[in-house]
């Protein structure tokens, strides 16, 4: 790394999200940690979750109607001290700060002489109205490759998007690992897909339609992706391309639909399979089988204590159908303490994760979940050899480290 560009350079990390679990704010001193272990200083400003408005998810809205008039003024004084500073860059999670505009109708990221880099952690339609801001020096990162090309082909004015896998913390010894319950974790929030079904039945009829359209496309190819399922129904020669990630937006119920529809049949297939399950997480209360003899219910833990629940456990089972090209944290999570991983199939796990998880198709077939279970729980030689790879490969590329200077070797080149 350039000499003089670490001693006279830090960072600024933001937290304008808390996101699930607390894990914003991990995630920004995690990465903060490892980011001064390389020899440049970070500084953190954490604005209060409600301080500065959300646009909301259905109506993206411009800029210039969210701007800093309505930002908490203890949180206004906060960011107001940050102007004219310089920085080697700003990071920030799934931010609320592109949106932000100044008295003179300016925005407030433009201020600080710095690239400003969003972390967007879920799909981009969910961030339209953040994402479509033209700031002067915007870059973002994604964990999921087809995101990146999702935002560089709607987005143009921001500079770059670079993909950048999250990290995870082992917090369990080999010496340990007899300790850890035979039992199948699953984690997350639950939410009933009907709800959005229902929704989506509320819609206009034009609206209804194409998004009953999308997820018959989403149900019948694994591959498919939501931006492309509205590719296939839209005619391309009468929309403008501008208005392509405005209409994702407003389609939103789709992707809720789709990834809660599939955590559902994922963990209903578990539960058929009789063996126990540990679910952990919020409104499981509303899961219709969730007073099944073989499953245990406990309240969500803050992220940072997510770690050791799931070094606890044998096995871990994952539903992230919303990343095509990606792989969701707690799949890091649990190979780095030598839990026994399974999460859904797709070409990016299989060429990624090839031989250190368990993937079972989109369908939830019941025999094929029920086979690679029994050979995560009860074959040892099996466990062993998929666990001690898996970590391994975590060791090589998914420790915060890793994560660290992936980002720092982004900062230093723009």
């Amino acid at each position: 790394m350039p000499e003089m560009e670490i001693n006279i350079m830090k960072v600024l990390i933001f937290t304008t999200r808390q996101l699930c679990y607390n894990s914003g704010y991990y995630f920004a001193h995690r990465i903060g940690e490892e980011i001064e272990k390389l020899g440049i200083e970070c500084e953190y400003c954490e604005i209060p979750e409600n301080a500065i408005p959300s646009a909301g998810t259905q109506i993206a809205q411009p800029a210039i109607e969210n701007a800093g008039k309505s930002v908490d003024e203890e949180a206004e004084k906060m960011l107001e001290s940050y102007i004219g500073k310089e920085y080697l860059a700003i990071l920030d999670f799934n931010s609320k700060l592109p949106r932000l505009v100044l008295d003179d109708e300016s925005y407030y990221l433009d201020s600080i002489d710095a690239p400003f880099y969003n972390f967007i952690l879920d799909h981009p339609l969910y961030h339209h109205s953040t994402l479509d801001c033209k700031l002067k020096n915007y870059y973002a990162f994604s964990i999921d490759e087809n995101h990146c090309k999702y935002i560089q082909n709607f987005y143009p004015h921001i500079k770059a998007v670079y993909q950048v896998a999250l990290g995870a913390e082992n917090v369990i010894s080999l010496e340990n690992l007899q300790e850890k319950k035979k039992s199948i974790l699953i984690m997350g929030t639950y939410r009933n897909p009907d709800i959005y079904m229902k929704q989506i039945y509320n819609m206009n009829k034009y609206a209804e339609k194409n998004m009953l359209v999308m997820l018959e496309k989403l149900e019948n190819d694994n591959e498919m992706t939501v931006e492309n399922a509205l590719k296939c129904i839209i005619n391309n020669s009468n929309i403008e391309k501008d208005s392509f990630p405005l209409i994702l937006n407003k389609y939103y119920l789709v992707e809720m639909y789709y990834r809660n529809y599939y955590r559902k049949k994922m963990v209903d297939a578990l539960v058929n399979t009789g063996f126990h399950i540990d679910i952990a997480g919020e409104w499981w209360e509303s899961y219709d089988k969730i007073n099944s003899p073989n499953v245990i219910w406990n309240k969500a833990v803050r992220f940072d204590k997510s770690y050791e629940l799931i070094a606890g456990y044998r096995a871990l089972a994952d539903s992230s159908p919303f990343f095509k090209g990606g792989v969701h944290d707690r799949v890091y999570a649990g190979i780095a303490n030598y839990t026994a991983v399974m999460t859904d199939y797709n070409d990016y796990r299989n060429r990624c994760l090839q031989d250190i998880v368990q993937m079972y198709g989109q369908e939830c077939n019941y025999e094929e979940i029920c086979q690679k279970i029994d050979m995560m729980m009860n074959n040892d030689t099996f466990y062993k050899e998929m666990t001690q790879k898996a970590y391994e490969e975590y060791m090589n590329n998914y420790t915060w480290k890793s994560v660290a200077k992936r980002i720092i070797k982004h900062f230093l080149s723009e």
